[in-house]
């Protein structure tokens, strides 16, 4: 079994490749600009493959550069999916959406059911990204995955619990954060990575899945879980910049349908993620583990 892999050499990619390999199975990188149709094309017909994962993107959600997330998330994915179907009509291809196509003003535990509502530019080109797959769903067997917030070694410090574990690590005096009551679901990115793999092996896997823990906890618990481990105490200064007006308390994902196409996967603890960073040293060594 060969999987073909674009966003191989990313955040999340090497973590996909080493599932991969410990499932037994070979990845084969994809690079390629997406946004060229013919260099895709060409670049597809030049790889032997059965199956395909398609993480390469354009993801933070602050970036300026809007135009990007539609030519390179949208259009560079049809781009794909048509060039696949040209190669190996019927192949399995397993597509990272965001679980920010369902909007700010869900709430709780959402399903795959549950109504879209994107409202910024990454999250809109992913939603157009999903409705445009749509129409190659007669030729290829496209599974599209929604993954909740995840984290682990090697993520930059512009998000989130980076940005926290490294204030922990180097024992700063004060961190700056929005609103630190919100709880959502915090993912380590092992766990998807072998989500990934198991979503593109498996025999039955449902057309649209979240890949998420079911479970929640605020920033206070993040910041206390560290406290615990690091025996550092920061004080938390609320910067207005980073407060989100309209938050919604409890944020998450509904792990009922994965679980069900992979019933022997398990998410890893929070602890055991904020642990395995902390314990990185100095920037987080993007070491697979």
């Amino acid at each position: 079994m060969r999987v073909a892999l674009t966003g191989a050499t990313g955040f999340t990619g090497r973590f996909v490749s080493s599932a991969l390999e410990q499932a037994g199975v070979t990845p084969v990188a994809l690079q390629v600009d997406l946004r060229d149709r013919d260099a895709v094309v060409a670049a597809v017909d030049a790889l032997e493959f059965d199956r395909v994962i398609h993480l390469a993107g354009h993801a933070f959600v602050e970036a300026r550069d809007w135009q990007a997330f539609y030519t390179v998330n949208q259009l560079g994915t049809l781009n794909l999916l048509d060039a696949v179907a040209q190669k190996r009509p019927g192949a399995r291809c397993i597509l990272a959406s965001s679980a920010q196509v369902y909007g700010p003003k869900a709430e709780g535990l959402i399903a795959e059911s549950a109504p879209t509502n994107p409202v910024n530019h990454y999250a809109i080109s992913k939603r157009a990204m999903e409705l445009g797959a749509d129409l190659w769903r007669d030729q290829l067997d496209i599974v599209v995955t929604r993954p909740f917030n995840y984290t682990g070694i090697g993520q930059d410090t512009q998000y989130l619990i980076p940005k926290i574990v490294d204030h922990f690590r180097r024992k700063a005096d004060v961190i700056e954060l929005g609103n630190t009551w919100v709880r959502r679901d915090f993912g380590d990115v092992r766990s998807v990575a072998e989500a990934y793999c198991g979503l593109a092996l498996a025999d039955d896997v449902p057309p649209v899945v979240n890949i998420a823990t079911g479970a929640v906890s605020s920033i206070g618990d993040l910041l206390e879980q560290l406290h615990a481990i690091s025996g550092h105490r920061l004080e938390v200064q609320v910067n207005p910049a980073f407060v989100r007006k309209g938050d919604v308390e409890v944020l998450g994902g509904d792990a009922t349908l994965l679980r069900a196409a992979l019933p022997t996967w398990q998410p890893r603890a929070i602890s055991d993620t904020l642990t395995w960073m902390y314990e990185a040293g100095d920037n987080g060594s993007p070491v697979i583990a």
